[in-house]
């Protein structure tokens, strides 16, 4: 019997309990919820092992990570229930160690205060021992994780999610540009190293196929089913909504005052969407679990307790879905046919771009970002940026390639005393260096953002050159080398 299977079972012989919690903090609204979910000694026991997941994604505060007073709130709480041991951990975004974040919001020393522990998942800690060599970190790497074959991909996750007794989500809701929300299921993602988490390149030729959707959703549901958690909290008291789900120009925190917590992710989940006025069926992470056989109740076969839905209905503005709607300063942006793992760096790119170098384009004009396969041509000819092996690839024969050499006056009007037709005249031309490649598939921003400040100059990317330098030092610097030794990237 699969673990998908077995939780199918289980779960049609009792209906899954989801509160919905309101209150004016979201401290209040937290405690409520659990209190109405019938009090934390329901779901930890005494001397249990707790591991909380949150999301941790980048080096700042909320709401890009979890809100840390309702984390504050669970520790307690979990404590208060007789947990005899605590441990809170995540992976971040790609190339960033824990190590790193902890230092700079002084995780580790908070979640010790509060009688908890972070856990480096990445073994980061580590990374600073002279002592250790790169042998020492794999052996380190295969003893703290769990190699697991699923659905034929090989994933690593590690043994303390695997062993803990109690597994509980916090998870903040804030808008995802492909998927609508960052849904708990989403959130289960990160369990594992961010190098499990990546897709293969799209090697059909069809891109009305999205394979990359298509196989980052069966990706994060193999994930979300080898450990579902006891207890699942989207807390939506604050969304990041219009753009995230990290702070851009077009991001707006906007205050929701509730919190969906119940003991069954999938239903958490669906409460979640019907709360924010989005119809599970718009949902394909909803839609691919139905087809798993994983449980997806309709709303009358979940327990709703609290807030009636109703009563709790909010509508909040979702990501673009067209490219085009990203107004960067002095960009014109030309779309082709785009897989949506293009999409996704593609928005994120252009939404840093937006926010944080609108100074460094302020006299930079004239640029065109083309992205897709066979996008339209651009209207100028200088500055050209095409993003994606796509656009790359299919523009080889594009005129923009290259530049048309007219001919000078003297020799225009020599050929107009000559009586030579201008269809007989030979046309000059040089190929032109305006044009910035920035390749994957999908491309890797990082790597895009080290290419943009080459093509530009430093001199005339100022503020990109700052916010470079800064990741070089602090995330792209030793630590992360000791990252690609443990094999973690």
């Amino acid at each position: 019997m699969t673990c998908e299977t077995s939780f199918f079972m289980l779960s049609k012989s009792k209906k899954p309990e989801v509160v919905i919690s309101k209150a004016t903090t979201p401290k209040e609204c937290f405690i409520k919820g659990i209190k109405q979910l019938g009090g934390i000694t329901d779901y930890i026991s005494e001397g249990d092992h707790v591991f909380i997941k949150f999301n941790l994604n980048l080096p700042g505060g909320f709401p890009v990570n979890t809100n840390f007073d309702v984390l504050e709130t669970l520790v307690i709480l979990c404590k208060e229930a007789g947990a005899d041991k605590i441990s809170i951990g995540s992976f971040p975004k790609r190339g960033i160690p824990i190590k790193i974040i902890s230092d700079l919001l002084n995780l580790e020393e908070n979640f010790k205060m509060l009688g908890a522990e972070l856990m480096f998942l990445d073994n980061s800690e580590n990374f600073e021992n002279k002592d250790l060599n790169q042998d020492n970190l794999k052996k380190i790497k295969y003893e703290s994780l769990t190699r697991i074959q699923i659905n034929e991909n090989e994933v690593f996750i590690p043994n303390i999610i695997l062993n803990s007794n109690k597994f509980i989500s916090v998870n903040q809701i804030n808008v995802n540009p492909l998927f609508k929300l960052n849904l708990s299921i989403i959130n289960s993602f990160s369990n594992i190293p961010p190098i499990y988490q990546t897709i293969g390149k799209n090697l059909k030729s069809d891109l009305s196929y999205d394979q990359y959707k298509k196989d980052l959703i069966t990706k994060i549901l193999d994930i979300y089913t080898i450990r579902k958690p006891n207890l699942v909290i989207n807390d939506l008291f604050y969304v990041l909504e219009s753009a995230g789900p990290y702070i851009y120009k077009d991001s707006n925190l906007k205050k929701i005052g509730l919190m969906i917590i119940g003991n069954d992710a999938v239903s958490v989940d669906l409460v979640t969407l019907k709360v924010l006025n989005i119809n599970s069926d718009e949902s394909e992470i909803i839609t691919q679990a139905k087809n798993r056989n994983i449980n997806v109740p309709e709303l009358s076969g979940i327990k709703i307790l609290g807030e009636k839905i109703e009563d709790s209905k909010n509508q909040i503005e979702l990501c673009i879905s067209e490219l085009e709607k990203i107004r960067v300063k002095n960009f014109s942006i030309k779309s082709g046919k785009y897989c949506s793992g293009c999409f996704k760096q593609a928005y994120h790119l252009l939404n840093f771009m937006k926010t944080y170098m609108g100074k460094d384009l302020k006299y930079n004009n004239n640029n065109s970002f083309l992205i897709g396969k066979n996008p339209i041509e651009p209207d100028k000819m200088n500055n050209i940026l095409l993003f994606g092996d796509c656009s790359i690839d299919s523009t080889k024969d594009y005129n923009f390639r290259n530049i048309i050499i007219e001919p000078k006056k003297k020799a225009k009007k020599k050929l107009k005393v000559q009586r030579i037709n201008e269809s007989k005249i030979k046309i000059k031309k040089k190929p032109n260096k305006n044009i910035l490649n920035l390749p994957g598939c999908p491309p890797n921003n990082f790597a895009c953002l080290e290419l943009i400040i080459k093509y530009y100059g430093k001199r005339n990317m100022p503020n990109l050159n700052l916010f470079m330098n800064l990741n070089r030092n602090w995330i792209a610097g030793k630590l992360n080398e000791m990252l690609k030794s443990w094999e973690a990237l």
